[in-house]
């Protein structure tokens, strides 16, 4: 631990908090977190939440906090390949964090306010937005809240629910190996409606981005939020995203997270509170884990009310010698009886040399619910592979119609079509070059 505290990140981050706030007037909430950080530097192998995701490694590289703005058909040419085909929808762009007013196209100004961070006049606007049940020991949370570059604030008004889904598309670019924090907030106003789709782009140029995202979402009573997280990027990113939301009464909210191979390092933290009754709440994920990749989903779902429901699915395909965690954890407090949660995680090992640790958990203090786990790790059924070979299917198809159907709780769920088939086509590429892979020993 102390090693990791002495690393030149640790010292360029706290050298950087000091210039920040040399003048002694740091927003107390910023002054707080930045203590706990200090205190226990980066996370480490001997944390409970980290036990299998060593960070170490990517932390040792020298890093710069220095932003750099593409020239303007880079951007252009880069926010026309983002776009996903056939999807019609409205679009954020985002350059560093900082909102590009000139790529971005969004609906009518009454049906939404949108700001950037640095243009918040209170410092302390995420108080507003976080609950007390989350983040408790998170460091790199508190790393976020201490240095947080930029981000935005997008708030949708009550009754109003958009026509089509906002692309959200952040680009990250730097002139070195760019260390980068942003924070974002989402709120839904009562009865409102939105469906999101997130991208995060490296324009880098083989240069290493490290990015530590915190963003915290607000679904109001009787509103509606639906989020696509896609994560396929460059081999130089390691991406750490932590995602905070809380539902009032009656509202409805849908996560689906994809991550496919690309990443060195991808660290989802997803923590829902159900902060009112006849909540709703369902998160998909699929991790496709490439060689030498690691990726890990840490989930929490806190019941505190009564008559809610969760919904939760992630499953993960295993390649090469990637590796993955998965840790779901679902509490349901004392006042919280009619829960009703479901949670379930099954892995697939195409691989020898893959490795998966998984950890469903469940506290229940209340004694009116119907709460179940599961989780399993296998190979290919060899009957089933026997059995499409036996058909005349070549291997490579026949292990790829087994992924499909094993990927098809999830999937099938996924009720925008373009969004759908964009997805599929990422994992049948990523299939196909993974099984062309001659190094890649796979389980016959």
């Amino acid at each position: 631990m102390k090693k990791l505290s002495k690393s030149p990140l640790y010292q360029q981050l706290v050298d950087a908090y000091n210039q920040r706030n040399s003048d002694g007037n740091a927003a107390q909430e910023r002054e707080q977190a930045f203590t706990a950080f200090v205190e226990k530097g980066f996370p480490s192998n001997r944390d409970e939440d980290w036990k299998f995701t060593n960070i170490a490694p990517f932390l040792a590289d020298d890093y710069s906090f220095e932003l750099q703005e593409p020239a303007a058909a880079v951007l252009e040419n880069t926010v026309q390949q983002a776009r996903i085909p056939g999807l019609d929808s409205y679009t954020l762009v985002l350059v560093n964090g900082k909102i590009n007013g000139t790529l971005s196209i969004l609906p009518d100004a009454s049906c939404f306010k949108l700001q950037q961070l640095s243009e918040v006049s209170d410092v302390n606007y995420f108080n507003t937005y976080k609950s007390e049940h989350v983040g408790a020991g998170n460091r790199m949370l508190a790393l976020n809240t201490a240095l947080f570059n930029e981000g935005y604030l997008l708030e949708v008004p009550a009754s109003i629910v958009w026509d089509k889904p906002l692309h959200v598309i952040q680009l990250f670019a730097g002139e070195q190996n760019l260390f980068i924090q942003n924070r974002n907030v989402l709120v839904m106003g009562r009865f409102s409606g939105l469906e999101v789709i997130e991208s995060v782009i490296s324009l880098q140029d083989g240069r290493k981005l490290f990015v530590n995202n915190v963003t915290q979402v607000k679904v109001a009573e009787q509103a509606s939020l639906i989020q696509y997280q896609i994560q396929h990027n460059q081999a130089e990113d390691r991406l750490i995203d932590f995602l905070e939301v809380v539902q009032e009464k009656n509202s409805r909210y849908d996560h689906f997270s994809f991550n496919l191979p690309g990443a060195e390092l991808i660290r989802n933290n997803l923590e829902i509170v159900l902060n009112g009754s006849a909540t709703e709440t369902h998160l998909m994920g699929l991790y496709l884990v490439g060689d030498h990749q690691l990726t890990d989903n840490h989930t929490a779902i806190h019941h505190l009310f009564p008559n809610c429901d969760s919904n939760e699915i992630y499953k993960g395909v295993l390649l090469g010698k990637g590796k993955a965690v998965f840790n779901g954890k679902v509490f349901v407090e004392r006042p919280a009886q009619k829960t009703n949660a479901f949670q379930q995680n099954n892995n697939l090992l195409l691989s020898d040399k893959a490795q998966v640790f998984a950890k469903p958990q469940l506290e229940i203090f209340a004694d009116d619910v119907k709460c179940s786990h599961g989780c399993t790790v296998g190979q290919f059924d060899p009957e089933s592979l026997f059995y499409l070979r036996s058909r005349g299917i070549g291997e490579d198809s026949a292990r790829k119609l087994l992924v499909e159907a094993f990927m098809f709780d999830v999937t099938q769920r996924i009720t925008n079509e373009p969004v759908k088939e964009y997805v599929q086509s990422l994992i049948y590429e990523k299939m196909e070059n993974s099984f062309a892979d001659t190094n890649t020993s796979v389980y016959g």
